[in-house]
């Protein structure tokens, strides 16, 4: 088969065809050769196999019949399972019949043993017994009975006997329990009202029961808010301030108390499920003394009125004759209205607690959608809750108001000392910040912290911002001053009051260190308050809520960002007008100094510096008028500020000389005189202001021009050029004796 392509020998017409087909057949006949050996290799093995088959072959006709034997003998099993298991089932039926018939022994028995039990209870008036037999004969069922004991006629109108007697006695029971329960409630008897409240679930009256018992406990929550909302209008001392918060707290704390009292009888007598139905029953009347207490805490507190006389205040801010309520007056309000928000919140928690466990049916805190719609039941949409959302929306314009006019009175009795370096509008202002948010955040309302956080970056960014950059405007005026008449007038300033025209006339530089106070205040604010967020958090659970608090915190960082603007826009004035001006003219002197120097002219400059000495002098002067007048951010910020302009004007004047490889080297010297001195006078990187200029130095040191190749492109190694590759000719161009034509040779 692997010569059908050969050509026959019949069609061989040439000798060289015959050699082609003769090595084709050798071909073949090799492979055939090694398929041949591979065969014989393998008949050893399969004579091993065959004749270990030929053993196996009695064995297997043994094991044939075997499994034979094995499948009759499991198919007479499968009968027998079968028979046994319908005898089973007979049996089963048999034994389900039995116990049916020994039940409606028992209930019958049981029947006429509460026919007996009950009568006798009554005439005795033991009513829990009563109410015991009663309810054993509720679970009775009268059809199945009488069908019992439908083929005896005396048997079945014995039974029917017993269930028209019992019952007239469920009815006469039910009768003398409610009787018995409204004396009890008329006598004010806690003992009897509890014992009768504990029979209505035996008669199966479990909501009648309880909504007679929260009806009896609404009343004594009802007597007890009264009275001591009556103390709360006779009130007074310590906690008169906040006396209505207080009634709101024993009201919540008395209701609270209630419910964890009765629960253990509530959920043994009635059920567990039914802890919930007391709650929401005694929820209703709690929601009634709300609504008085904030009634009356409206009239007592004039609250409307104040409320008006803010909104009319706010309004007519600018109007000099505009009636402004007393801030201190409305301290203490703030704090009521922020108690009372806090006490809800934690009486909601309370209400939560129970809901998630009565609908859970079990202790743990695990939130399900019927605990939810339950809860929004119990606190979000009752009268409660909305009485509350009604004190935060008021408390919010008050507390703004409270806020902007604590503002407005800080800027005004600002005031400054000699030897200080900030005035006390800084600090004051973010003291009444600090208070006006934390009694926000102390409030537990999640809406009413978002909005007072908003209020205090608005008022940040507007008012407070307007008025540092009020005195920045006025303490730089458009041409410079002179430091020394600046520190002279701050010196006079001292003898009068702070509020005198010329001390209020307050300097630059206290001006900076206000808004770094400013910042430093703001940031510590924000790190405070995110402390505050968890705490606040952690009763109000929800990604909604993180997600409202955490931009609101973002927003109030962001101030701290436009103060940093803000200050350094200050250090701009300050150094364009004042310390600028005064190191200039040194810096320009460079210019008027010779460069091109001989070993003599170097030598001699060693010893009689013309230049950076000066200039070194002139920033130490400079930097001692200063610094003792800036915070050390400030300091720091202004002389990094400084460095760079230093840098820039003296780039300018190399720019305008001429220099000789030693006039190089002397530049390299009074660079790095220059760089260490500054470097010693702040915390800030220096060298880096410099690199510029110290490139140019290497620059106009250099031998010839073309060795600036050996600092360039490839070989520069770490060094990273500052300078485009037109400034690097424009630096070699400064040299006087490197030729022109050398220097446009080079390839940069």
């Amino acid at each position: 088969n692997m010569a059908t392509s050969e050509k026959p020998v019949w069609k061989v017409r040439s000798a060289q065809e015959a050699r082609s087909l003769l090595a084709q057949l050798q071909q073949q006949e090799d492979e055939l050769g090694r398929e041949l050996d591979v065969l014989l290799e393998q008949q050893t093995q399969m004579d091993i196999r065959m004749a270990a088959f030929q053993q196996m072959l009695p064995n297997l006709k043994t094991l044939h019949g075997d499994s034979q034997e094995l499948g009759r003998n499991i198919a007479r099993a499968s009968e027998l399972a079968e028979s046994v298991s319908s005898k089973v089932r007979v049996l089963d039926l048999a034994k389900g019949h039995v116990y049916a018939a020994m039940k409606r022994v028992d209930d019958v028995i049981d029947l006429k043993s509460c026919v007996d039990g009950v009568q006798h209870a009554l005439n005795m008036g033991d009513y829990e017994k009563a109410a015991a037999h009663i309810h054993r004969y509720l679970t009775l069922d009268e059809s199945i009975l009488l069908e019992t004991t439908a083929d005896q006629s005396k048997g079945s109108s014995t039974v029917s006997t017993s269930f028209a007697l019992l019952r007239e006695a469920e009815l006469q029971l039910k009768d003398i329990v409610r009787e018995k329960f409204a004396e009890a409630v008329k006598e004010g008897n806690t003992q009897a009202v509890e014992r009768f409240s504990k029979i209505f679930p035996l008669l199966n009256l479990h909501e009648e029961g309880l909504t007679c018992f929260s009806e009896y406990l609404n009343g004594l929550i009802k007597a007890t808010s009264q009275q001591n909302l009556q103390a709360a209008s006779q009130a007074d001392g310590g906690r008169a301030g906040v006396v209505y918060a207080d009634t709101l707290t024993l009201l919540f704390e008395g209701i609270a108390r209630t419910i964890e009292n009765h629960q253990p009888m509530v959920e043994t007598y009635y059920g567990p499920n039914w802890t919930l139905f007391l709650v929401k029953k005694l929820q209703l009347e709690c929601d009634r003394q709300v609504e008085k207490i904030v009634k009356q805490l409206h009239e007592e507190r004039l609250l409307d009125n104040k409320l008006q006389t803010v909104s009319i205040a706010m309004k007519s801010r600018s109007t000099a004759g505009a009636i402004r309520p007393d801030v201190l007056e409305l301290d203490t309000l703030l704090s009521e209205l922020s108690m009372c928000s806090a006490r809800t919140e934690l009486y909601f928690r309370f209400l939560q607690r129970k809901a998630v466990a009565s609908e859970s049916g079990s202790s743990h805190e695990t939130t399900t959608p019927e605990s939810e719609s339950v809860m929004t039941e119990l606190t979000k949409n009752s009268i409660t809750s909305l009485s509350i959302q009604e004190l935060i929306g008021k408390y919010i314009l008050i507390e703004n108001y409270f806020m902007r006019e604590s503002l407005t009175k800080a800027v005004s009795m600002d005031s400054y000392s000699a030897d200080g370096l900030t005035s006390s509008m800084a600090d004051d202002i973010f003291f009444v910040l600090q208070k006006c948010i934390r009694r926000a955040f102390g409030s537990s309302n999640v809406d009413g912290a978002c909005a007072m956080l908003n209020h205090a970056s608005t008022l940040l960014l507007t008012d407070y911002k307007d008025v540092l950059q009020s005195k920045l405007k006025t303490s730089l005026p458009s041409t410079g001053l002179d430091f020394s008449g600046m520190i002279q007038s701050k010196l006079q300033a001292t003898r009068s009051t702070g509020t005198d025209s010329d001390a209020g006339k307050t300097t630059s530089m206290i001006a900076m260190n206000d808004i770094e106070v400013s910042i430093e205040n703001v940031q510590k604010l924000t790190k405070e308050l995110q402390v505050e967020c968890s705490k606040l958090l952690g009763h109000a659970s929800g990604e909604t809520a993180k997600r409202k608090l955490d931009s609101c915190l973002a927003d109030l960082s962001n101030v701290g960002t436009t103060f940093k603007q803000l200050r350094q826009s200050g250090i701009a004035k300050v150094l364009e007008l004042i310390i600028v001006p005064r190191v200039k003219p040194t810096v320009e002197a460079f210019s008027a100094v010779i460069h091109v120097l001989s070993e003599d002219d170097l030598a001699n400059f060693e010893v009689n510096d013309p230049f950076v000495q000066q200039l070194i002098a002139t920033v130490e002067g400079l930097l001692t008028d200063i610094k003792g007048r800036f915070l050390q951010p400030v300091y720091d910020q202004v002389l990094n500020e400084l460095t760079g302009e230093i840098a820039i004007l003296l780039e300018q004047q190399v720019f305008i000389c001429k220099f000789n490889q030693l006039g190089g080297v002397q530049l390299d010297k009074d660079l790095r005189l220059l760089v260490g001195y500054l470097s010693s006078q702040t915390q800030w990187p220096v060298r880096d202001k410099f690199a510029r200029l110290l490139q140019m130095a290497t620059i106009l040191n250099l031998e010839a021009a073309v060795e600036i190749l050996d600092y360039w492109g490839a070989n520069a190694g770490p060094m990273m050029w500052r300078l485009t590759p037109t400034e690097v000719r424009k630096v070699l161009h400064l040299r006087n004796d490197f030729k022109e034509e050398d220097i446009e040779k080079i390839k940069l």
